[in-house]
């Protein structure tokens, strides 16, 4: 019977012993996910709910006929509702969008 060379054992079993390091890395890497997922998760849920497309639709509403009415504001006022037209229009911009049969990104 042949006998085994001691360095190719030992170089063989370092090989097995790096593989299976890695393959450990990469299992616990791909099971869990960021920290950060689940409130970011939340916090889409909470933009694109029903309840926030309803206060952005009537922010757009009020802001929209303070702009139009509202002939004597002062410029931080307008800028004030400029805002507030913005934030309301990214609010209703997914839905406004499912609406129209599109959608953005999906990771």
């Amino acid at each position: 019977m042949k006998c085994l060379n001691p360095r190719k054992v030992v170089v063989s079993r370092t090989a097995i012993a790096v593989a299976t390091l890695y393959s450990v890395h990469a299992e616990a890497s791909t099971s869990g996910g960021l920290p950060w997922d689940s409130p970011i998760q939340t916090l889409q849920n909470d933009l694109t709910g029903p309840v926030a497309t309803g206060i952005s639709v009537i922010a757009f509403l009020a802001a929209g006929a303070a702009l139009v009415f509202g002939e004597e504001l002062g410029g931080i006022a307008k800028k004030a509702l400029y805002v507030v037209l913005g934030v309301a229009m990214i609010v209703m911009g997914n839905r406004f969008l499912a609406a129209l049969g599109l959608s953005g990104a999906t990771i």
